[in-house]
């Protein structure tokens, strides 16, 4: 009887941690779009994450990590490398779909990012450093401030956050404030001239760091610095990084590179598509490895998984897609037609007072010049070229073709001028290819838009 209760129980417990396994499985899957376990992630080296993260308090908004790159340290020949990460790379992040991987943080916070890295790279990561935009400029401040050559003349508002970056070709001494203006303004060339113009500056950093004058102050500023960064590094493995850094700048530059991919903008949201099976060999370069079979062919299935959901997404189907980066679109848009709004009011207040100023011959004249046959077809201009001049002269433009043309101010520089139709119908869309300027036309049907079109006025505008 004894011995049955005793089959009884070891066949209970047996029970309990099979379905313990399989729920701990469905709940937490361990493998990746690349169907590698994480004890088959390169490991050669010691893989330090690093994210710049710009939290908003004061708005209760835990942020997104707007810079983010991977430090791989080779402790036995006391070497580095650097991989930056564009912010818009296009990457799955786990319970929210397809999404750019700087919005990882605002859904896990530095976990899901670190764990999200992780996937994309097939590397495992040992360690973090995190710092906000705050700490930042308290770094850069606490050091004096850096040189810098700026390529060129830099200027940026965004209406959405308030935030302005007005800087001047040439050599220039930068405090926290406008080092955080260089480190996130954004060109033509978009998330690659910012990783390029964030690696320039984090040399600059090392060259003050490393200033003769600049040693004899690092014993008192270091309990100043560690208080502006998170890690979880030891002290002895960061004493081991900075030399090996510092070893290798002065022999041979630090080696340093970017995910390759392209640029690509899907649903009117552009992102940075990885190459992976490009990406994937840069990883075992860097890390020391060799590429076997296994993690070629895992490289080569994550490809593919990533081209088909990219396929997915241009057509239309969009189930999960895109939540934070929609949600980011609109809260900029919303915040921008508001503004609009306002500006077309006080536009439309300023007109009536000095037309009521005119006499009757006036406005008659006025009138007859400013009448223009209209079709109903009402378009948004939103200026995205980085001219000042070319949106008021594309908005003339338009009327003159007889568009109703609401304002939509000024937008993130595009190289590409793109018409893009809110409806499928036919009437609507073979009007808007009238637009009487080069342009690349596409449909993306929103029912609640409050036009027909919208105009994104890119740098190739002539």
């Amino acid at each position: 009887m004894r011995r049955l209760f005793s089959i009884k129980i070891l066949g209970l417990v047996a029970v309990v941690c099979a379905l313990a396994y399989l729920l701990f499985g469905y709940l937490n899957p361990e493998k990746g779009l690349d169907n590698l376990e994480p004890k088959e992630r390169l490991n050669m080296k010691k893989n330090i994450v690093v994210l710049g993260v710009d939290e908003r308090a004061e708005e209760h908004d835990v942020g997104r990590s707007d810079t983010l790159f991977v430090v791989m340290f080779d402790t036995n020949k006391k070497a580095a490398s650097l991989l930056s990460i564009p912010r818009d790379t296009r990457v799955p992040i786990q319970g929210h779909g397809w999404d750019k991987i700087n919005h990882a943080y605002a859904y896990g916070g530095r976990e899901l990012t670190q764990k999200t890295v992780e996937e994309l790279l097939g590397l495992k990561i040992n360690n973090y450093v995190m710092v906000d935009f705050n700490g930042f400029q308290g770094l850069v401040d606490a050091i004096g401030g850096v040189d810098i050559d700026v390529e060129n003349d830099m200027y940026y508002y965004d209406d959405w956050d308030g935030f302005k970056i007005d800087l001047k070709k040439g050599r220039q001494h930068l405090d926290g404030k406008t080092a955080i203006q260089y480190v996130r303004y954004r060109d033509e060339e978009g998330d690659i001239g910012r990783i390029r113009r964030q690696q320039h500056f984090l040399l600059a950093v090392y060259d003050k760091i490393t200033s003769a004058n600049m040693l004899l102050h690092i014993p008192g500023l270091a309990q100043q610095l560690t208080s502006m960064v998170k890690t979880d590094l030891p002290l002895s493995d960061m004493v081991d990084l900075g030399r090996a850094l510092h070893a290798m700048v002065k022999s041979q530059g630090l080696a340093m590179a970017t995910v390759p991919g392209t640029p690509k903008y899907i649903d009117g949201i552009s992102y940075w598509l990885p190459d992976i099976t490009d990406l994937r060999e840069q990883m075992v370069k860097m890390q020391g490895a060799e590429m076997t079979e296994r993690y070629r062919s895992a490289a080569e299935l994550m490809e593919k998984q990533y081209q088909e959901a990219v396929a997915k997404a241009e057509g239309g189907d969009d189930s999960g897609e895109n939540k934070e980066a929609v949600k980011e679109e609109k809260e900029q848009q919303q915040s921008k037609e508001k503004k609009d709004r306002k500006k077309l009011k006080q536009a439309k207040e300023n007109s009536e007072k000095k037309q009521a100023a005119k006499d009757e011959k006036g406005k008659k004249a006025d009138k007859a010049a400013s009448e223009v046959k209209r079709d109903g077809t009402v378009v948004r201009l939103v200026n995205c070229s980085g001219s000042k001049t070319a949106g008021a002269e594309a908005l003339a433009r338009l009327r003159d073709a007889g568009f109703t043309v609401i304002n939509g101010g000024s937008g993130e520089l595009l190289a590409e001028t793109t018409v893009i139709s809110t409806t499928n119908n036919g009437a609507v869309v073979g009007r808007l290819s009238n637009v009487p300027f080069k342009h690349r036309l596409r449909i993306s049907r929103d029912g609640a838009a409050d036009c027909d079109g919208v105009v994104m006025l890119g740098a190739d505008y002539k």
